[in-house]
């Protein structure tokens, strides 16, 4: 049936008749000028209201609904229309483009007069004939183009669709037969003498005679009028019909729209989902096909060292990434997968195959084809009505004229004589030639009758087969309308098992990505290692520094009070400065151990001989700054010592302890000031290694200790090291990302080709050891020919190379790292903030530190910057961190570098 997306409404201009379809006989009153327009008209009450007129599809009936704009809904119009159709198998439509009405769409101020125009030319194709009586034809209505704006509502019926439905009655135009009278109407002459007062007198003969001839020429004139009067009727009933005609066309017209629209609909699912479909289900062929392949080159892959023995450590024997997957159960597991891809691409066939169905061009070519004839048809009929059935009308209403005439005549002659017997002999013969001149009006007139008569029955002909013809075209309709709806059900169930089976095929998916995602791993292990180191080491050198500030603190205070403190009177101590003599405040922060450190595996960098799988799967690993390094990790517990720094444990192995240097001095008396050496106010410490108030009457050589601390450069070196380290796994693991070979990598490249022609040379040396010494004297005077000559080619190919390469180096688009010159191309990583507030970035580099990037190169902050470097400065640190001739924080003396690039990407 059809879809209620797209329904066809109708009207009716009484209150809801009985449950009964309305018969087509009814249809010629309906279908006048006034009744098919959709207008406002005022109200008793002077209220606006709004008539909307329903077409009805199967017979073409018009219905007229009067509501008041409050009352304009699809309810209020399905209501009215019960007495039709009940509303459970009313099926509306509003177009084009015809869709199911809405309420806000039926108050739509644009909608109410498309309608309204729609009824407008309605009215052009039913309109009465011009008054000056010509045959013009109307304007027929299937002429007339959406370019117009103009929209009808259309009532299709459920039941009317279904196989068990009856066909149509057939269809009747009144008036059937024209009652031609015969008796005459009253006379208009009086042919009794008002002389006469006898009733019972009898007419003369003269009288008599007269009396015959007006008799029979009214009895004529009355025959005329009902054969003029049945014409206009008959003129109205095909003119009705052939609107009703129209009307049907246009529906199915719009059933076909409604289709057109849901096969479209079903065409553009089927090209996305066809392609989608097919883009998933290839990737997942070669999956399932490429399967025992991806487990064979994971059986290939070793584990890291530090992953074996971690295994080992916990109970398990892995060697290979192939030891890391239950094999048995994703094997199982991708048979099922493969099994669903089966019979998921069996499922689509069928789908494509109903698809294919729906969409023969040739047989909608050929429905097409047949509703345009049948449109012609009604075409032609309208026009034949409005020239064979007009004419016949003029015709009859000309004679009628005649008849009267003629009447009006003898009724003239008739007069003169009774008023004049003396003319009787004159009017006898000129009534008798009257009598002769209009004998054939009649037979004629009856004549045409007959002949509207059968047009008539004709166009009702046209009417019936076009019912019959319009149930068996909805009926095709609904069936193929119903087919798209099963299509795209099973579209549905298939993009269901389509999902379910990317959601099966992750786990193999995981299978696959395993090696690429096994090295990503490796340097994630990596670079968390460094950044474990950073932070302890920074922690260290900072608490370093603090105590070393702490001391010169200490000694600050010793020498103030064995100066100028000890001539200080009791109120400076005890009233002003109550904490004078008091050592300064322990700082001994709490920092959150590093579990962490101790879970994550010793993964070897690729420098280092280490993460053999990684360097065979081609990937790169992440070489640490420190590689040429042999000084050991110095980071590790801050000791206790005379400064007050309290004993905390690092991350990084153990500290230089810092020695006191003046011990005896830290443990001195306060006798000086008056005070209890026991009294922790005024600087008495429990403590005896942190006591630090001396005495004002002890005198000490060491009055001012303002050494350099060594151990503090110390460890602010091993941090920035540290640091560093990480920021080069870091830089390492985005080049990787970036799709970048390690340093390392290319080394390992070229040892194993030097291997592979090794073994090359060994096995030609052995095949040559077989033959006898002359065959292998010549063989080799062969070759050395043939090498000397290779040597030759290969020099001048090397030569070509070097300047070839040297040429490539002058302006290259590979990322340097062991060497920065301008024209090189740089990465450069985020490391933190100058001293102006901007974020710094450091190049990637290989033993190749302190290479800046100009602030001025760039705009904003992005997450890294490749560029080629187009001016390089060098410049030395001094001054303190954050000052402009140290912007870095970088040691006194150490030199730096300041690129100025020109940015080929940022993210």
């Amino acid at each position: 049936m059809l879809s209620n997306n797209a329904p066809i409404t109708q009207d009716t201009n009484i209150p809801p008749a009985p449950n009964t379809t309305p018969s087509l006989t009814t249809t010629s009153t309906t279908h006048t000028t006034n009744t098919t327009r959709t207008r406002t008209t005022m109200s008793s009450s002077q209220q606006t209201s709004i008539i909307i007129r329903v077409l009805a599809a199967s017979t073409g009936v018009c219905y007229r609904i009067n509501l008041h704009p409050n009352e304009l809904t699809v309810a209020n119009i399905r209501r009215h229309l019960a007495g039709a159709i009940p509303p459970s198998d009313q099926i509306l439509l509003l177009g084009p483009p015809y869709k199911v009405p809405k309420d806000s769409t039926l108050r739509s101020a644009e909608v109410l007069s498309a309608l309204r125009l729609g009824d407008q030319e309605d009215d052009i194709a039913v309109a009465s004939p011009p008054p000056d009586g010509t045959t013009s034809a109307a304007p027929c209505l299937l002429n007339a183009t959406e370019r117009t704006g103009s929209k009808r509502l259309f009532l299709f019926s459920k039941r009317a669709l279904s196989e068990a439905a009856p066909d149509p009655p057939p269809c009747i135009l009144d008036p059937q037969t024209i009652h031609l009278p015969t008796e005459p109407d009253p006379s208009p002459v009086p042919f009794r003498s008002a002389a006469l007062s006898d009733s019972s007198a009898v007419h003369s003969p003269l009288h008599q005679a007269l009396e015959v001839y007006e008799r029979r020429f009214m009895l004529h004139l009355c025959r005329g009028r009902a054969l003029t009067d049945g014409a206009d009727l008959r003129l109205m009933s095909c003119r009705a019909c052939v609107a009703e005609q129209v009307v049907i066309a246009r529906a199915l017209r719009a059933a076909v729209s409604n289709l057109s629209d849901h096969r479209n609909g079903a065409a553009r699912t089927r090209s996305e989902f066809t392609a989608n479909f097919q883009t998933k289900t290839a990737q997942h062929a070669v999956l399932l096909g490429k399967f025992d392949g991806y487990l064979d080159r994971l059986a290939k892959l070793p584990l890291d060292p530090a992953l074996v023995s971690v295994a080992r450590s916990s109970g398990r024997i892995m060697e290979t990434l192939l030891d890391t997957v239950p094999v048995e159960r994703e094997k199982q597991w991708a048979a099922q997968c493969k099994t669903s891809h089966e019979n998921l691409m069996g499922l689509f066939a069928e789908v494509d195959t109903g698809f294919a169905q729906l969409t023969n061009a040739q047989s909608r070519e050929e429905e097409a084809r047949q509703d345009l004839q049948a449109e012609e048809e009604i075409k032609a009929l309208s026009t034949e009505v409005e020239s064979i059935a007009t004419g016949i009308r003029n015709k009859q209403a000309e004679r009628l004229h005649t008849l009267t005439k003629d009447h009006r005549d003898v009724v003239t002659t008739v007069m003169g004589v009774i008023h004049d017997e003396s003319a009787a002999q004159a009017a006898f013969s000129t009534l008798e030639n009257m009598s002769k001149a209009s004998s054939s009006i009649l037979p004629s007139m009856e004549a045409d009758d007959e002949i509207l008569a059968q047009l008539m029955q004709k166009v009702a002909n046209a009417k019936t087969t076009a019912m019959k013809r319009m149930r068996t075209r909805l009926r095709q309709v609904s069936t193929a309308q119903s087919s798209i709806q099963r299509v795209l059900s099973s579209v549905a169930v298939v993009r269901d098992a389509l999902s379910q089976q990317c959601e099966n095929m992750v786990h193999l998916e995981h299978v696959a990505e395993l090696p690429a995602s096994y090295r990503d791993f490796l340097a994630e292990i990596r670079r968390r290692r460094a950044y474990g180191g950073a932070v302890a080491s920074s922690s260290s050198a900072m608490m370093e520094r603090l105590a070393t500030m702490r001391a010169d603190e200490v000694k600050a205070r010793e020498r103030f009070l064995r100066n100028s403190g000890r001539h200080l009177m009791p109120p400076f101590f005890d009233i002003f400065a109550p904490t004078l003599t008091t050592p300064p405040p322990l700082y001994t922060p709490q920092l959150p151990a590093m579990v962490e450190m101790d879970s994550l595996p010793d993964i070897k960098t690729l420098d280092s001989g280490g993460s053999e799988a990684a360097a065979a799967s081609g990937r790169m690993g992440s070489s640490s700054l420190d590689e040429n390094s042999d000084a050991p990790v110095q980071g590790g517990h801050i000791t206790t010592d005379k400064v007050g720094v309290s004993s905390t444990s690092s991350l990084t192995d153990p500290q230089q302890q810092q020695q006191p240097e003046n011990e005896e001095g830290a443990r001195g008396s306060s006798r000086a000031v008056g005070q209890n050496p026991t009294d922790g106010t005024q600087g008495g410490n429990a403590q005896n290694d942190h006591s630090l108030i001396v005495s004002a009457d002890e005198q000490s050589a060491n009055d001012v200790i303002m050494e350099d601390d060594k151990g503090g450069l110390h460890a602010e070196a091993e941090a920035e090291r540290k640091t560093m380290a990480y920021e080069n796994a870091t830089l390492r693991q985005a080049l990787e990302r970036l799709g970048g070979k390690s340093p390392r990598v290319y080394v390992e490249e070229a040892r194993e080709r030097d291997r592979e022609a090794e073994e090359k040379w060994n096995r030609r040396r052995n095949s040559q050891k077989a033959s006898s010494a002359d065959d292998e004297r010549d063989a080799l005077k062969s070759q050395v020919t043939s090498l000397e000559k290779q040597l030759e080619e290969a020099k001048a190919q090397a030569k070509k190379a070097t300047d070839a390469l040297v040429e490539s180096n002058k302006k290259s688009d590979k990322i340097s790292h062991s060497s920065f010159h301008v024209g090189d191309v740089g990465l450069f990583m985020p490391t933190g903030r100058g001293s102006d507030g901007k974020r710094t970035y450091l190049a990637f580099h290989s033993n190749c530190p302190h290479r800046y990037l100009s602030t001025d190169s760039i705009k904003g902050t992005p997450d890294y910057v490749l560029g080629r470097i187009v001016y390089q400065e060098e410049l030395i640190a001094s001054g303190s961190s954050g000052t402009d001739s140290n912007p870095y924080g970088l040691h006194p003396g150490t030199k730096f570098w300041v690129l100025t690039v020109e940015v080929i990407k940022v993210p």
